[in-house]
């Protein structure tokens, strides 16, 4: 064995690895790789570019660090990451990440499925779009949402994504709120669908924990992501591992 034990899996299913070590000695043993930036958008460093009509063999082992995974295979990764000694990208070091994954996994399917849903019909109740932040930094977007709900008397950090077309997906734009300090703004949008490897569902993310990121070009991103990669096509894919 290498730096962890690996259990089970087959095929798109995740293999689900245990760490032999604490995270100094799996680091330790981990073999250096050469990660390299492919190219740049919306002012970040890209680091996976792959087709929708492609099969990626990207997943986050070997890649990413500082973030346990749970089955996602990788087709856009863009984000100011800096990396460890061992030239992994370490997850939590970035500010504002754009990312593009499916994941075949059923918990995970369930839960986006229910959370989607879920926070996607309270934002279609509020009275704000996305749009309606344009040219808006990520503080300026925080101080709204933190004195509107202070307003309200309850928690109102939700919009609706101002696209012309989910394309059957759902999703919505968060503002910070009191449970995670500091000021940070998401954009999500997720599709489910059935494929030759069971339930699959799609994950855009776009999100910014600098204060000074104006939403425009996240926005811009986010659209272009959605509408890029909403019918990604049903290869066999392997390799995915959870912790």
């Amino acid at each position: 064995m290498s730096w962890w034990q690996i259990f089970g899996g087959r095929g798109a299913r995740a293999k689900v690895v245990r760490p032999a070590g604490d995270h100094i000695e799996n680091l330790r043993a981990h073999a250096p790789v050469d990660i390299q930036q492919i190219g740049t958008t919306a002012e970040l460093p890209v680091w996976i570019d792959v087709s929708p009509e492609d099969r990626t063999t990207v997943t986050y082992d070997g890649f990413l660090w500082e973030v346990e995974p749970t089955g996602e295979y990788l087709y856009y990764l863009s984000g100011d990451f800096r990396k460890n000694e061992k030239g992994l990208l370490r997850y939590e070091s970035a500010k504002t990440i754009a990312e593009v994954y499916v994941s075949f996994e059923d918990d995970v399917v369930s839960v986006d499925r229910s959370e989607m849903q879920r926070w996607s019909e309270v934002a279609r109740q509020e009275a704000t779009d996305s749009s309606d932040f344009s040219n808006m930094t990520v503080r300026e977007i925080t101080a709204f949402a933190q004195q509107r709900s202070q307003e309200a008397g309850y928690a109102r950090h939700l919009a609706r994504l101002a696209f012309k077309d989910l394309h059957r997906g759902v999703g919505y734009m968060e503002q910070a709120n009191d449970f995670i300090p500091g000021p940070w703004v998401r954009l999500l949008w997720s599709k489910h669908a059935e494929t030759s490897q069971g339930s699959r569902v799609t994950k855009v993310i776009v999100r910014s924990s600098d204060p000074d990121q104006n939403i425009n070009p996240m926005h811009d991103l986010m659209r272009t992501l959605v509408d890029r990669y909403q019918n990604i096509e049903d290869h066999p894919l392997s390799g995915a591992i959870r912790m």
